[in-house]
């Protein structure tokens, strides 16, 4: 009986804990933390951060052509 009850209750930990979920976010509350998505979600911040700093650039080039051009139209006038 005893033995009965020591792999039923392993049998309950395991199940329990197999619906675990592993996060790469230290904020997030989960039990389990991974590494792998840790690197992972880091990197995913890193490639929106430079999309958004290569928009920022095309979009300061594209800001200097029109005052170019501004300022080109007001020495022709």
């Amino acid at each position: 009986m005893k033995k009965l009850l020591t792999y039923f209750s392993l049998a309950l930990a395991a199940v329990s804990f197999s619906g675990c979920e592993t996060t790469g976010d230290p904020n997030s509350g989960g039990i389990f933390w991974s590494e792998s998505k840790a690197k992972q979600r880091i990197a995913a911040r890193e490639a929106h951060l430079n999309a958004v700093e290569a928009d920022t650039a095309a979009q300061r080039r594209h800001n200097r052509r029109l005052k170019r051009k501004l300022q080109e139209s007001d020495a022709a006038h």
